[in-house]
Formats: structure tokens, C-alpha cells, sequence
């Protein structure tokens, strides 16, 4: 796997972590982030690398700091 796949797939976990202790549905946090229930499904499952604004809408829904949500090793 190179760099930026384990990067995605980091990234992924970490949201899908966040949501799952928000105790969010994918359709709850679309709904409430302004983001596609698809756009998520994909970062979840590594699929797509999303950009800093996706992430934003995402931290601002799951009321968490966007440095915070970059704490994580891959």
C-alpha cells in the first residue's frame, strides 16, 4: 500500500470513529454537515481524498476542532 492509500484509509477511520461516537448515521451527518451522504460513504471506506473544506463542514458538524481531527498516525 503506498503513502497516500494508507493516508485515505487513515483518514477514513478517523472520521468514521468520530461519527460513530457522535452517535451519527452517515445520513445524519450529511444532513447536518451539508455534505453528500455518498461523499462520506467514499472518505469512509478510502475511496476519495476529501478536501480541507469537506473536513471543515465535517468538524463543524461533529464539533470538533479540524487541528484535532488531524491528530491521528498512519
Amino acid at each position: 500500500m503506498i503513502k497516500d492509500d494508507k493516508f485515505k484509509v487513515a483518514l477514513g477511520q478517523r472520521l468514521r470513529n468520530l461519527r460513530l461516537d457522535a452517535e451519527l448515521t452517515l445520513a445524519q451527518l450529511a444532513e447536518k454537515s451539508g455534505v453528500s451522504y455518498r461523499t462520506i460513504f467514499d472518505i469512509e471506506k478510502a475511496e476519495t481524498r476529501p478536501s480541507v473544506e469537506i473536513i471543515r463542514l465535517l468538524c463543524i458538524a461533529l464539533d470538533y476542532s479540524l487541528s484535532d481531527f488531524f491528530k491521528f498516525k498512519y
